[in-house]
């Protein structure tokens, strides 16, 4: 998450809004936002977890989401999809470069 705060200017530029999304209730998600100084919005997914069950990214196990980043254009498809459970920083550096393929500029 911060390190897609630390690239908010980018996103900024590349007309992409970011926004994340927890199975955590929504008061619980708006603290970990404030905690992290998050510039976009961590939406809660609380209780049914349905967006991630649609995405095909909760975890049944572990009752969490899996860490996937999806890019998604103005007509609402998916486009570039980046799953990697521990380089949370790979995260945004995948989505600028997806943006840049999409003929966005974020530099």
């Amino acid at each position: 998450m911060t390190a897609f705060r630390t690239h908010s200017d980018a996103f900024v530029k590349a007309n992409a809004q970011v926004l994340g999304i927890s199975v955590d209730s929504f008061a619980a998600a708006g603290e970990f936002q404030d905690k992290l100084g998050l510039e976009f919005p961590l939406l809660s997914d609380f209780p049914r977890n349905q967006t991630g069950r649609d995405y095909g990214v909760y975890n049944e196990k572990y009752g969490v989401h899996n860490r996937v980043t999806f890019v998604v254009d103005r007509d609402r498809n998916v486009r570039a999809v980046h799953a990697e459970p521990r380089d949370f920083a790979s995260h945004a550096t995948f989505a600028l470069q997806a943006l840049r393929d999409l003929g966005e500029n974020p530099d």
